[in-house]
């Protein structure tokens, strides 16, 4: 009896630690409990409600608490630019997956409605091995016509 309540204990305490991670975006609201009690908000807000609090607990010359408070902004600070750097990364993946997305029938269709073919423009090749003096002459005495 005492085996099974042991393994009734680890199988809480794995499920507790591998749950899936969050992905933290500017809109997340988060809970906090700090020194000022229960708070609720986005990182930003929360950055900014312990700034606050900070300021406040300093200007009471309680050093101890203000620095406390600082920390938990500092916190949710990191978390903020963490959430940024989340949607950006987002926002590129979406880019890179519109890029990647080439509707194929709008290419067949663009390609048979096209009335006249598209011509390559005409390059002009450079013969490498002659040096660049001679190249300026073969073409002031043999103007190119067009």
């Amino acid at each position: 009896m005492k085996q099974n309540n042991h393994n009734r204990q680890n199988r809480r305490f794995n499920n507790r630690n591998n749950r899936p991670t969050q992905t933290i975006y500017r809109n997340t609201c988060l809970d906090s409990s700090g020194p000022a009690g229960k708070l609720r908000g986005t990182p930003l807000q929360l950055n900014e409600k312990y700034a606050a609090l900070a300021k406040d607990a300093s200007t009471a010359n309680d050093m101890i608490l203000a620095e406390q408070y600082r920390q938990y902004a500092d916190h949710y600070m990191r978390l903020q630019n963490l959430a940024i750097e989340n949607e950006n990364a987002l926002r590129a993946s979406k880019e890179a997956q519109r890029m990647n997305e080439v509707p194929e029938a709008n290419v067949e269709n663009v390609s048979e409605t096209a009335e006249e073919p598209i011509q390559e423009e005409e390059t002009i090749s450079a013969d490498l091995s002659v040096p660049v003096q001679q190249m300026n002459e073969q073409a002031e005495t043999n103007p190119a016509t067009e």
